[in-house]
């Protein structure tokens, strides 16, 4: 079986993602990067040594979609191999939302494994 192999990011539903990384960033989070996708989204690394994993924090309203409730979206697993792992989880009987695909704005190929109480468990490479 494919292993996952880190956790990659959390993402945020948050009301102003600029204030809130500027506060991260006061904390000592550093800046990755700005995107457009679902209304707004700042990426942020955690503090420390190493590959830390991203806080992403999401606008709450974005046009054209429902607004996010406030809170935790979704945390997410890194994997070398999302397809063979979306492959294998499939074959065990886990359920996800879509097969992997490329998200451009972050460089991530994923997909949403949906858990039995329907939260989202993001699986990403």
């Amino acid at each position: 079986m494919s292993k996952f192999t880190a956790l990659d990011h959390i993402d945020i539903v948050v009301q102003d993602p600029n204030t809130m990384a500027d506060y991260f960033i006061s904390l000592g989070f550093t800046e990755i990067r700005r995107t457009d996708h679902n209304g707004g989204a700042v990426e942020l690394r955690f503090p420390g040594e190493g590959d830390q994993p991203i806080l992403e924090l999401t606008a709450q309203h974005g046009e054209g979609r429902p607004s996010f409730n406030l809170g935790l979206r979704h945390m997410a697993l890194r994997c070398d191999n999302v397809d063979q792992t979306y492959r294998e989880l499939t074959e065990e009987g886990k359920t996800f939302d879509k097969e992997p695909r490329a998200i451009p704005s972050t460089g991530r190929r994923l997909t949403n494994l949906i858990d039995p109480e329907g939260n989202v468990l993001q699986v990403v490479s």
